[in-house]
């Protein structure tokens, strides 16, 4: 029988998530920070039932896919999950991790294709939104330690690349200067919560997340940034909610650039703070060129964007051949999309701000008996019943399903499997040296007798 504290010997079987799994005195134990066939000394740190969780004391035989982490913080911050891996190994993990998914999840027999890996493996990050913690003078900014609320500063933090540095830099020096109190969450007092920023093409936004009216003087800021940034702009939020949730309903713009305007596969855009948007610019353009190759658009009258954010990826499939409709719950980021279509001349998007459960019906029904797509890019929680069976009655022709958990797409595409053949399912690493992936599914109707 295990409990906290045993010393057992234990051998890395498979990957779970972001840890392995493996079996001692009849317990299926979990152990981070592992790679699969390496032998260890663990912990035991918990116990319940027949599963058991364990840290390492000591490696007893390692793996040709072990190597040193290049950051400092990696197995306290927990940012990274992989960085004990070699590139090829973390692919090979997070393409089994969809597959496992879906077979245990879905019941689905479709192929996963090997994951696609990230050009960028460090600095690939455009966007950061990081808790801002400690006391008044000596502010903390940064990511939580694993399994923790509590903050470690990360100076020098490896996805986000050098603007990110620099600006937690200029933000801490601020903090401190002017004495503003970082946010408490045991009893909600302090001045900020969270610092965001999004950085695209040379453009950085910075939104700083106040718990109430802000009452400090930002041009020291500013002033700060403009020493490390030719093109910046800066907002305040407001966030009085006693939640996890980053961002509040009210930004105001403070100077500098109000929106970062770019062009992306030949698609002009704009982002404005709250304007979602792939947090990997390579992996996101690989991804949006290959749903364009999977759907069939040359017999397309209807296409539908679900979760579409500020609208690129509708933009890239528009044309002038066939009406095409964008369903996004932010209003920003549907102004944004508005602002998009006109900056490109298509004249064939409707951008409608809104709930997809609520919109999608609707869409369907004014388009009933026309040749149909649809594209979904929902958050972790996937579509869920209620989106599954709206897509199940309207019968499009192809579904294109971008999804951020590959747990909530089987469960999704299990749903939908009763009409629709899944054709395609290939894995992308839009995070690397973590253990989320992104996954594109491709799933074509069953042609009825």
């Amino acid at each position: 029988m295990l409990r906290v504290n045993d010393i057992v010997e234990y051998t890395a079987e498979n990957y779970s998530n972001a840890e392995t799994v493996g079996h001692a005195d009849g317990y299926s134990v979990f152990v981070p920070f592992v790679a699969v066939g390496e032998r260890a000394l663990v912990r035991i740190t918990y116990v319940k039932g027949s599963v058991a969780y364990g840290e390492v004391v000591r490696l007893l035989q390692v793996s040709p896919h072990r190597v040193n982490a290049p950051c400092k913080y990696f197995g306290k911050c927990g940012g990274c999950s992989l960085m004990h891996l070699d590139y090829a190994e973390q692919l090979r993990f997070k393409r089994d991790k969809v597959a496992a998914n879906l077979a245990k999840i879905g019941k689905i027999q479709a192929e996963v294709l090997p994951c696609i890996g990230s050009d960028k493996t460090v600095g690939y990050r455009n966007k950061l939104s990081l808790p801002v913690r400690g006391v008044r003078g000596n502010v903390r900014v940064g990511m939580y330690k694993r399994n923790s609320h509590q903050v470690i500063q990360t100076n020098g933090c490896l996805l986000g690349g050098d603007w990110a540095n620099l600006l937690v830099s200029d933000f801490v020096r601020y903090c401190n200067s002017l004495g503003v109190a970082p946010y408490n969450e045991r009893d909600f007092t302090g001045d900020v919560r969270h610092l965001v920023a999004r950085f695209v093409d040379g453009q950085l936004l910075v939104t700083v997340v106040s718990n109430g009216k802000f009452g400090y003087d930002f041009a020291p800021f500013a002033e700060l940034l403009s020493k490390h940034f030719d093109r910046f702009g800066l907002f305040v939020n407001i966030n009085t909610l006693r939640n996890n949730v980053i961002m509040g309903d009210e930004t105001q713009h403070v100077c500098g650039l109000e929106y970062i305007e770019s062009e992306h596969l030949g698609v002009k855009f704009r982002l404005q703070p709250a304007s979602f948007f792939q947090v990997n610019d390579g992996v996101k353009n690989a991804i949006y060129t290959k749903v364009r190759q999977l759907l069939d658009l040359a017999q397309t009258e209807v296409l539908v964007d679900c979760f579409s954010g500020i609208g690129v990826l509708t933009a890239v499939l528009a044309s002038d051949r066939y009406d095409a409709y964008a369903i996004e719950i932010e209003p920003s980021a549907t102004y944004d999309a508005d602002q998009m279509a006109q900056l490109n001349g298509l004249t064939r998007i409707t951008n409608i701000c809104g709930d997809v459960t609520e919109q999608l019906p609707r869409v369907i029904a004014a388009n009933r008996g026309k040749c149909l797509c649809v594209t979904v890019d929902p958050p972790r929680k996937g579509l869920g019943d209620k989106i599954c069976r709206t897509l199940l009655d309207a019968r499009p022709d192809a579904i294109v399903y971008i999804s951020c958990d590959s747990a909530t797409l089987a469960r999704d595409l299990n749903m939908l499997q009763c009409d629709y053949d899944v054709t395609y399912i290939q894995p992308y690493d839009m995070f690397p040296q973590t253990d989320q992936v992104e996954t594109v599914a491709s799933l074509n109707r069953r042609q009825r007798d």
